[in-house]
């Protein structure tokens, strides 16, 4: 783009001009027609000139893949046995504060943000608009490839926990059995293959698909901790649930604590789903920020008293650090005084597990289909691509699809290295979440790229405080979360992601 041109585009929108529409002026085939009011603080046309999506999904639907995705009480079950080894019952829930406390910071900034500009690049495209355009691409470009990789990250740490359910299932009721890696790797890729097809087929036709999900795991979350709450006898000590501290590590206690932390953040993994489906939403500039809000209240909301009811119910703590594969299966057992019960509770989870997939991969294959939609990716014209009956981008759904299989073939040849691959997906995405933030304050939260009139306003000092937690917050666990959690250091309990 020539020097006149921006500055007539300039003078034009009273801002200048988003990198993103520089980048698309570049796209030889111009599917994306891209311009901002930064006065008017709205986006006033960004859509797809040959291939439109369809804005379907209402803003209940939007709450409930928000939350889907997050699950954060699933989240806790499903975490459980990294968390009691790094800080017990007080790493568990003093720790979800912590972590509440930071991704609420997240959430008031991408939420803000967003209101300005809903787009389904989320927080690729505020940095090219936020940064100096000397270093815009760079920035935007690898923000947006953090972004990519924590999805993927996401998706193959969800695609893992049916795995462990269902061979954690088979030893329970046949002792003699004997889980091997392939049958979980078998089990992965079948879940995978399911979640692919409702994606292309299923997701577009059914707009309430996530308001079910939602129902379910709500009422799934409900009738698992009045059960527990009833059947569970004798109940823990109050002084178990909230003084006692468990060091398993090696290293010292405050270390453990903090490293714990990446548990109790992987309960708001994926916080900004609802970015990603900015396109496809009505009314996006209220909508998402809503939606990104919820994720966080409902997550705390139902994630911490189903941790403290979890903690009541624990009869033999000692038991529950010895068990292997999926822990929750034992404390569901104990506090139920069923193994038939837990094993129902358990299978339900499966379920559940299958509609966060879903979310995740149509949320991932979005920000996929925005970057090459920006020329951004080899192939790019392919991606970009929307197939006229299905009504969703293919080409970039079967590229996830690919990325999660190959992390699956990982699995099977090295758990460490899938490991790898699990533990970068928060410091991904807290990256991916520091850099607009860091951004803005650089801007000084200046009218030019938050106007007044933006549907979700900060008073200037929570907008402020928010900014400045996100960068705090993101750094200091982006170092703790790249520490080894077990001394000694081993090969399987190195923190690989350091490679990245």
């Amino acid at each position: 783009m020539s020097e006149s041109a921006a500055h007539e585009k300039q003078e034009k929108y009273s801002s200048r001009s988003a990198v993103m529409a520089d980048i698309s002026s570049k796209n030889d085939h111009g599917e994306l027609e891209h311009s901002t009011s930064i006065a008017d603080g709205e986006v006033a046309g960004l859509h797809l000139s040959k291939a439109p999506v369809k804005a379907n999904i209402g803003p209940l639907s939007l709450v409930a893949l928000g939350f889907n995705i997050c699950n954060s009480w699933a989240g806790v079950s499903a975490s459980l046995q990294i968390v009691l080894l790094q800080g017990g019952p007080v790493g568990l829930l003093y720790g979800m504060f912590v972590s509440t406390v930071s991704t609420l910071a997240d959430a008031l900034t991408l939420a803000e943000l967003a209101s300005v500009y809903p787009t389904a690049g989320g927080q690729y495209h505020f940095v090219s608009i936020l940064c100096p355009e000397s270093i815009n691409l760079f920035t935007s470009y690898f923000c947006g490839i953090f972004s990519i990789f924590s999805w993927i990250a996401i998706g193959a740490a969800v695609l893992i926990i049916p795995a462990e359910q269902i061979t954690t299932l088979a030893v329970a009721y046949n002792p003699n059995y004997e889980p091997q890696d392939w049958h979980k790797f078998l089990m992965y890729q079948a879940m995978l293959l399911l979640v692919l097809t409702s994606n292309i087929f299923v997701l577009k036709r059914s707009p309430r698909f996530h308001d079910v999900g939602f129902a379910t795991t709500i009422i799934l979350f409900l009738v698992t901790s009045i059960t527990l709450l009833v059947r569970s006898k004798p109940k823990a000590e109050s002084s178990f649930v909230w003084t006692t501290f468990i060091n398993q590590t090696g290293w010292s206690d405050g270390l453990c604590f903090f490293s714990g932390l990446l548990t109790t953040c992987f309960q708001y993994a994926g916080l900004d789903g609802a970015l990603h489906l900015a396109e496809e939403c009505q009314n996006p500039q209220k909508t998402v920020p809503r939606a990104i809000m919820a994720a966080v209240t409902i997550g705390f909301c139902t994630a911490f008293p189903f941790s403290i009811i979890v903690l009541y119910s624990v009869a033999d703590i000692d038991s529950i650090l010895g068990t292997s594969g999926y822990i929750t299966l034992e404390v569901y057992r104990q506090g139920m005084q069923s193994l038939d019960a837990a094993a129902v509770f358990t299978g339900i989870g499966v379920l559940i597990a299958w509609f966060v997939l879903n979310a995740v991969l149509q949320t991932s294959s979005r920000i996929t289909w925005s970057f090459a939609r920006d020329n951004a990716l080899t192939f790019s014209k392919h991606l970009v691509k929307i197939h006229p009956k299905a009504e969703v981008p293919i080409y970039a759904i079967l590229l996830n699809y690919a990325i999660l299989v190959i992390c699956g073939c990982i699995f099977l040849a090295s758990k460490t290295a899938f490991n790898a691959i699990l533990s970068s997906c928060v410091v991904l995405q807290k990256i991916s979440f520091i850099m607009p933030a860091g951004l803005l304050l650089y801007r000084r939260r200046s009218l030019t790229y938050l106007p007044d009139k933006r549907a979700f306003r900060l008073p200037a000092i929570v907008g402020w405080t928010a900014n400045t937690a996100v960068v705090v917050f993101g750094l200091i666990f982006t170092i703790i979360f790249c520490i080894p959690p077990f001394r000694p250091v081993t090969p399987s309990t190195m923190m690989w992601l350091t490679l990245w």
